[in-house]
């Protein structure tokens, strides 16, 4: 990892991008790998290599959230032909290409998603902090009532639908071609982890460990729990967690300006760099 740090910033260059991008797409591939062997006939597909070295094309059914492209470019520049096979994976259902894009990714791919007609879908923020070094994770908040611990494969749906409702804001949770509970709970890097008040469900937040990056996935908390520092609580202890297992690097993906941003802050989470979404939708070509 080639950086140059400081007591007050880390310097985020290629390499360091690509360690966190590529950390992404192996944690997702993985995923998706083990939702084909526990959905066989769900059609689910996942590209190793997408667009070269380190990518990773994901796809759960036509338009499903979880469909993306993950860590693309970042070695380098990419073939027209080994692209042509990315948008292979999505063209005939007429799903989107929907491509995580990092702003350090080669300038001919970027040259090239804009030559085949790619939009900006929307932006999220891409936060980072050292762990180790002098650098401990911040103590949790000491909220009445309140315990985070493990989830077991048995809660694993009841864990999903916490975060499903906790995501949706009080309106109609997303659907997914796969629970992320179930799927999650196969896997060996992954933990689950689940907030309650006086035994109350009240939000649950998840983690991937690849390599020297842990990857923070959301945090979601109940909307009747909110503003008593249930997600704080989560993200100290995921940091803990990550610490324990050598992990060097946490890595979460936030809305600029929203609560998780201002949590991540609090947490010691700097900004990394802002990655845009890019779309292709095949209707417009």
């Amino acid at each position: 990892m080639s950086t140059e740090q400081s007591d007050q910033f880390m310097f985020v260059d290629q390499s360091v991008a690509r360690l966190l991008e590529h950390a992404e797409s192996a944690a997702c591939l993985a995923f998706c790998e083990a939702a084909q062997r526990m959905y066989p006939l769900g059609g689910i597909r996942a590209l190793r290599d997408a667009g070269g070295r380190g990518g990773a094309a994901l796809f759960y059914g036509p338009s499903d959230p979880l469909n993306a492209v993950k860590g693309p470019g970042l070695s380098g520049p990419v073939e027209p032909s080994d692209w042509d096979a990315v948008e292979e994976v999505y063209r005939p259902s007429g799903s989107p290409v929907v491509v995580d894009l990092c702003p350090l990714a080669d300038e001919g791919f970027v040259a090239m998603l804009m030559e085949r007609g790619y939009r900006i879908g929307s932006f999220e923020t891409v936060m980072t902090r050292r762990l180790g070094h002098g650098r401990e994770p911040p103590s949790r908040p000491r909220v009445s009532g309140l315990e985070i611990r493990g989830v077991e494969q048995a809660e694993a749906r009841a864990w999903s639908r916490v975060l499903d409702a906790g995501f949706a804001d009080g309106g109609e949770p997303m659907r997914f071609a796969v629970d992320i509970g179930a799927v999650r709970s196969a896997m060996s890097s992954s933990i689950m982890l689940l907030a309650t008040i006086e035994g109350t469900p009240a939000g649950g937040a998840g983690m991937s460990l690849h390599g020297d990056v842990a990857l923070m996935s959301g945090a979601a908390v109940l909307p009747a729990f909110r503003g008593h520092g249930i997600q704080q609580a989560l993200t100290a202890r995921r940091l803990e967690i990550a610490l324990e297992r050598g992990a060097r690097l946490a890595k979460l993906d936030v809305r600029a300006g929203s609560g998780s941003y201002r949590n991540a802050v609090r947490a010691g989470f700097e900004v990394a760099y802002t990655r845009p979404q890019l779309v292709r939708d095949w209707h417009a070509v």
